[in-house]
């Protein structure tokens, strides 16, 4: 079985080789980055600091709790081989733009817009309808600028709708982390009994379990649609790529809007089991929709995929047939490891996933750097993994 040619594949010799690191001291967006979000790490740390000597327990257990809550969610991607989309610093920058500049200039922001509803409209305004005005706006705008400021630090490392997407994931998941645990902090301090532990828990079950799924990383990927098919169709007139930017920037807004409205609110008693129920109903829409663009990122990733591994990879002992037709596929991916766990044993499933990410890594340095020295070390340990992996699978009954 050969591999189909990739649309717009160009002969051998044509291929554009080469990729932009994330280190780019010459550009004045990777100096506004950094700027940004070294600004917002001091008012972080200094909303951190104020809480260890406030509530020095709630401050401890929510940077734990909201730092596992991370790492769960990194594990998801890994999991799925997202983070192969970019070098690890793409990721450290966009969650730290996310948690540490767009939080710094979105809590300011949301303040003066609401005390503007107060004074324009009135303060019974403002309280119900407040934060569904502000939120939207101020949040999403400051995330999904972050995503454009990496793009412009490193243009070229953005080459598929899902090397945007899971940038825009993680700035998202970067507003969303420190957010809660801004929260966490804040409610501790007005807390009504003497209990630091309450209010990290009680956080935790509103804002990280029943609220997680659709929140600010849905929003941010659901945006992030539109600048990637603003990048990656230049063919189609400026007007139209605007056009499709601001309409996915519109859908996350809306779908923001509607999280931070009061609609609904008055259908259920306030109590845990009616909060789910109506969380699910509002953040569900925004799921599905962030869902949806995930899926044609993954369909579009495939075919690049698919094209790169044909055009720069093509002997079979590398990337066998099966495994071809499985790269741009994560779920089918993750879904050959666990089937080879239950069939042949743990060392078998760690033997294939090692395979399956070195046949990710040898693609994707070789569209970097081409096939030679920077390779060669994917190259051997593909084969060494396959060596190990052959005969635990021929000796199964």
């Amino acid at each position: 079985m050969s591999p189909p040619a990739f649309e717009g594949q160009q002969d051998r010799g044509d291929w554009p080789i080469g990729t932009d690191s994330f280190f780019q001291p010459q550009r004045a967006a990777f100096w506004l980055l950094a700027a940004l979000i070294v600004n917002g790490l001091f008012y972080t740390v200094n909303m951190v600091s104020m809480g260890f000597r406030v509530v020095p327990v709630t401050a401890l257990l929510g940077i734990l709790v909201w730092g596992i809550y991370t790492l769960l969610f990194l594990l998801v991607f890994r999991t799925l081989d997202l983070l192969e989309q970019h070098p690890p610093e793409a990721f450290v920058l966009a969650f730290a733009w996310g948690g540490l500049g767009a939080v710094y200039f979105a809590a300011p922001a949301n303040i003066a817009i609401q005390s503007l509803c107060a004074k324009l409209v009135s303060p019974d305004f403002a309280a119900l309808w407040g934060a569904a005005v502000a939120g939207p706006v101020t949040e999403e705008f400051l995330k999904i600028a972050g995503v454009i400021l990496l793009v412009l630090v490193a243009r070229n490392q953005f080459q598929t709708y899902l090397s945007v997407l899971i940038v825009g994931a993680m700035a998202g998941l970067g507003f969303q982390v420190v957010e809660n645990l801004t929260y966490t902090v804040n409610a501790s301090m007005h807390f009504p009994l003497e209990n630091q532990v309450s209010p990290v828990l009680v956080n935790l079950l509103t804002r990280g379990l029943l609220s997680g799924l659709w929140s600010h990383a849905a929003y941010t990927t659901i945006a992030s649609f539109g600048v990637a098919w603003f990048l990656l169709h230049p063919e189609r007139s400026l007007a139209a790529r605007i056009a499709c930017a601001l309409l996915c920037f519109a859908l996350a807004w809306a779908m923001h809007f509607i999280w931070n409205s009061p609609w609904l609110e008055d259908l259920f008693d306030g109590g845990y089991g009616d909060m789910a129920v109506m969380l699910a109903v509002k953040g569900i829409p925004a799921m599905v929709a962030a869902g949806l663009f995930w899926r044609v990122a993954a369909r579009e990733n495939g075919a690049y995929l698919h094209a790169l591994a044909a055009y720069f990879v093509p002997e079979r002992e590398l990337i066998r047939d099966d495994e071809w037709i499985r790269l741009g596929a994560p779920l089918q991916r993750y879904k050959v490891r666990r089937e080879m766990g239950w069939t042949f044993g743990l060392r078998a499933r760690r033997l294939k996933t090692q395979l399956q990410r070195e046949q990710l890594r040898l693609i994707r340095k070789a569209m970097t750097y081409g096939r030679g020295a920077q390779t060669l070390r994917h190259e051997v340990a593909i084969r060494r993994v396959r060596a190990e992996l052959d005969p635990l699978i021929a000796a199964q009954p």
